[in-house]
């Protein structure tokens, strides 16, 4: 039996196609019994802000938004959660009120991913390798901060976006200036201050060896595991690399299923039903589950 009145939620993003952020909704929607409809949009750069008074226009409930909105959304809305505002990024939005407020429910997926893996991977007082500055790599980084992490050595293309990432850390009292260090993603950067890392995670869109922007060719003596939060395709170069070395390979697979767990909770004020979310994700593509 369905419960309450019909709402839609959907997707931002570009591109959508690939996500399973619908097939993972739509079955919490049934499991829960409410009446309820997730769709992807494809919305390009240049639409984004229609796009937003499209949610409120047509009457949808919420959306999720992922690359390239994840940081260019906050001028259009009217409120955002702390964790949003602290980053200057967000990834769901809700009907609130007659607004509409951000949230930045990454951080708390994340931080999943971590707990949640097999084995889970502590990282308090650990160091950290982040590929990339843009709106995951500030979610990671803030759950890093919140997990304990020694220290966080940001790869960025561009120094700027990095050193921003510092300062807004900083700035909170999230980090010491000591405890992070920015550097350009660049062929044999490692060469240049060790390879001492714990924990490897790309935030990139991109992969780093097909960008040819990590050769891999370093050893890493303390390595635990490689990230990549991307969970398409199913084994990426890096994660390739990390496995013919002996590392703990892992994809974004927990993390899409954390962060859309809390993103269930702000959507519909219910507690996420986490067997149907992950039964869904694991037969969607089995294949990536890790």
């Amino acid at each position: 039996m369905l419960d309450g009145d019909p709402k839609i939620f959907g997707l931002f993003g570009d591109p959508v196609a690939h996500s399973l952020s619908p097939c993972m909704h739509n079955a919490a929607f049934r499991a829960e019994g409410l009446p309820y409809h997730y769709l992807p949009f494809r919305v390009r750069s240049g639409h984004l802000a229609h796009a937003v008074q499209a949610i409120m226009a047509l009457g949808m409930a919420g959306a999720n938004v992922t690359a390239p909105h994840k940081e260019a959304i906050v001028p259009y809305l009217d409120r955002l959660s702390p964790e949003a505002e602290l980053l200057g990024a967000v990834n769901t939005v809700v009907d609130q009120d007659g607004g509409l407020k951000g949230f930045n429910t990454d951080v708390e997926g994340f931080l999943y991913l971590l707990h949640n893996i097999t084995p889970p991977l502590p990282v308090k007082g650990e160091k950290v390798c982040l590929f990339g500055a843009g709106g995951a790599a500030k979610a990671v980084s803030l759950a890093l901060a919140k997990a304990g992490a020694g220290h966080l050595t940001i790869f960025n293309r561009t120094l700027e976006r990095g050193e921003a990432l510092r300062e807004r850390l900083c700035k909170h009292k999230l980090c010491h200036r000591k405890e992070m260090e920015v550097r350009r993603l660049e062929k044999n950067a490692f060469h240049h201050i060790g390879a001492d890392f714990a924990l490897i995670i790309n935030c990139l869109s991109v992969d780093p060896f097909e960008s040819g922007l990590f050769s891999g060719c370093v050893r890493f003596s303390s390595l635990k595991a490689v990230i990549d939060l991307r969970y398409s395709p199913a084994d990426p170069p890096l994660l390739k690399w990390a496995s013919r070395n002996g590392h703990s390979a892992v994809n974004g697979m927990a993390m899409l299923l954390g962060q859309g767990m809390k993103s269930f909770e702000l959507f519909t004020g219910r507690k996420a039903p986490l067997a149907a979310m992950k039964n869904a994700l694991a037969e969607a593509c089995p294949e990536r589950e890790r």
